[in-house]
């Protein structure tokens, strides 16, 4: 090769990527144009998202015209074709990763459930990635005859032994799944568990999911656990809880009076609904009371204990302006004697 060669490879690399880049950025405008009319902006995420492939791909395609217009040795072409085919290869990996990511954020900004999708979407952006580059490795070992079925091999094998290995975080990334598909609870929802723990959760992750308990202790729970307990959403299928309150009266009081007692004093707590309107009982006859039981609603499960708290005081203060009393546990103890004579 001689200077004149690598002179016309040169102004042609030029002449070539210069007029690529040129066709590049009117495609581009024209199709920004035309997005643009469209109520859509997922065509818009990914005009943007393969505008620089596409700049670089015109450079690519000269680099590729120039070397066939000069005479190189057989050695040098076949390393510089080598060259721009894991440049292409790579190129295009890149462009399927920016399309890919153009279309999640597509999909989450539009999408209602975006805490959903929060928690899924990185984890899918993580799973196309490494296909979409192991697809590349592969295509690139196999243009240059390297024995890609020994790899796969290999790469099944190790694949095996780490799920092996990984078996509980395994059984946990899915039980998370699992959770973010079916939503048997959302976060900030109260939940008690088949064990008897209940609180606030937190945080729904890929391992493991996060609970504020009511002595403000976060408690963390494996997802594979989850999925196979029982749990009791407080938020599902609506905000609206149940309040109860036991309560029982002397025998001599009126069920009549006590029953309406107990309801106006559920009613005079603002936290409690007044639709549906509270409820009392006559629930049966005790060892040394007559029990009632009030019913209540509050509009969020979190004000359970709060608003009974403020009934039971208004109860207690009504009952003892009515003169009603609650009555203490008495027992009545008879001891037999015998006889003086018998003695």
């Amino acid at each position: 090769m001689n200077y004149r060669d690598w002179l016309i490879f040169l102004v042609v690399f030029l002449t070539f990527s210069l007029a690529g880049i040129l066709i590049v950025r009117v495609f581009l405008r024209i199709i920004t144009g035309l997005s643009k009319k469209t109520r859509t902006v997922l065509d818009d995420l990914i005009a943007k998202a393969i505008r620089t492939p596409l700049n670089l791909a015109a450079i690519i395609i000269a680099a590729f015209v120039s070397i066939y217009l000069i005479k190189l040795p057989p050695k040098y072409l076949k390393i510089i074709e080598g060259t721009l085919f894991v440049l292409t290869v790579l190129l295009a990996t890149i462009a399927i990763n920016n399309v890919f990511r153009a279309l999640l954020q597509w999909v989450q900004e539009t999408s209602e459930k975006k805490e959903f999708l929060r928690r899924f979407l990185p984890l899918l952006d993580i799973g196309e990635k490494i296909f979409v580059w192991t697809a590349a490795l592969m295509i690139i070992l196999k243009r240059f005859n390297y024995d890609i079925s020994s790899l796969i091999v290999s790469m099944g094998v190790g694949s095996l032994a780490i799920g092996l290995a990984a078996q509980d975080t395994l059984s946990n990334m899915f039980g998370g799944l699992m959770l973010l598909f079916d939503q048997p609870f959302r976060v900030g929802d109260r939940i008690k568990l088949e064990s008897g723990e209940f609180g606030d959760v937190l945080e729904i992750g890929l391992r493991s999911t996060k609970i504020k308990t009511v002595e403000n202790y976060v408690l963390v729970v494996p997802n594979s656990q989850l999925i196979k307990s029982k749990v009791l959403n407080y938020y599902m299928p609506e905000g609206r809880s149940i309040g109860k309150i036991n309560v029982g009266v002397s025998y001599d009081s009126d069920p009549e009076r006590v029953r309406e007692i107990l309801v106006k004093s559920a009613l005079e707590v603002e936290d409690v609904m007044k639709d549906p309107a509270p409820s009392a009982f006559f629930t049966g006859f005790g060892d040394f009371a007559l029990e009632f039981l009030l019913v209540f609603s509050v509009d969020d499960p979190k004000k359970v204990f709060s608003t009974k708290d403020k009934v039971n005081e208004k109860i207690l203060a009504n009952f003892r302006k009515e003169g009603i009393e609650i009555p203490y546990p008495i027992q009545t103890l008879y001891i037999r004697r015998d006889n003086e004579s018998e003695n």
